[in-house]
């Protein structure tokens, strides 16, 4: 049995549109890939101000020194008044006086507006006896850095630990989010690939676009089960999960996915017997005897 040009066309056309989206998902999971197998701390303290990091943590180290003298001409305008003084010393007694084991920083965010660039740097302090959890706030403006915030919070235990991927002590809720993390883009890549192979009669590309997005996203934090709801929000192939940094809190981002649903409901109607292929008149019943 041989196909004629009108079957085999089709055919050709809805290989290719297959072969493009397999190739499309695989460009898009590859970089994930090898972000995955990449050193997360050196890329992260590539993105870290040095001169401003050190320069907070030169104010930490007078902070654990009692050298309150050195840490004032550094206050913004804001911090300079008559309780300066007093709060240095209460946080001065958070820290420990032993040499900290490490010193690593776990957030890093630079914001310019005008002529005014803003440092927002958090560093994590290891000691004996637990860890010391410094953020700071730096302005550099006219060319001048000064300390426009402080804040130290000890911890007993490292964010490392606080904020790994575990499913110790989760609930329910947990264990929902990373199913459908799983279930949702397998879900939507079956329909992408379900609807290269369909016979749709026109713009078959809106759909396939229409297919690979979920709407209405939900976010989820792994480590608090802090949840939000994004309804103007879209996610590719409905799912997706990152971190900030290195020791920064997973977080979970689900959507629905509306154009798979809608596809596999409406696919029915593009299944449809296609009209046959008309015969070239005067043909009908023609022999050569």
């Amino acid at each position: 049995m041989f196909d004629t040009d009108a079957q085999v066309r089709p055919r050709m056309r809805s290989t290719f549109l297959s072969a493009c989206i397999q190739r499309t998902i695989a460009a898009l999971l590859l970089p994930i890939l090898l972000l995955a197998g990449c050193d997360q701390d050196a890329m992260f303290e590539k993105l870290v101000p040095a001169e401003e990091a050190a320069a907070a943590k030169d104010v930490v180290a007078k902070l654990a020194a009692r050298d309150f003298a050195s840490i004032e001409p550094r206050l913004g305008p804001n911090l300079r008044n008559a309780d300066a003084r007093a709060k240095l010393e209460q946080m001065a007694g958070l820290i420990p006086a032993e040499k900290p084991k490490s010193v690593r920083t776990v957030g890093a965010n630079t914001m310019r507006a005008n002529s005014v660039t803003t440092y927002n740097l958090t560093f994590e302090y290891e000691y004996q006896g637990g860890w010391l959890l410094v953020a700071t706030l730096l302005e550099r403006r006219d060319g001048k850095l000064t300390l426009e915030g402080l804040h130290l919070v000890p911890n007993r235990q490292s964010l490392a630990v606080a904020n790994a991927f575990t499913f110790e002590g989760k609930g329910p809720l947990h264990y929902v989010v990373f199913a459908l993390a799983i279930a949702i883009p397998l879900f939507v890549i079956y329909a992408l690939v379900a609807c290269a192979r369909a016979k749709i009669p026109r713009r078959k590309w809106l759909w396939l676009l229409f297919v690979a997005i979920g709407f209405v996203q939900f976010t989820f934090n792994w480590t608090t089960g802090a949840w939000d709801v994004h309804p103007v929000a879209f996610a590719l192939l409905g799912a997706a999960f990152a971190k900030a940094g290195p020791v920064a809190p997973w977080i979970f981002t689900l959507a629905f996915p509306l154009g798979a649903v809608l596809f596999f409901l409406i696919r029915p109607g593009f299944q449809g017997e296609q009209p046959a292929p008309a015969k070239a008149a005067g043909t009908e019943g023609e022999s050569l005897r």
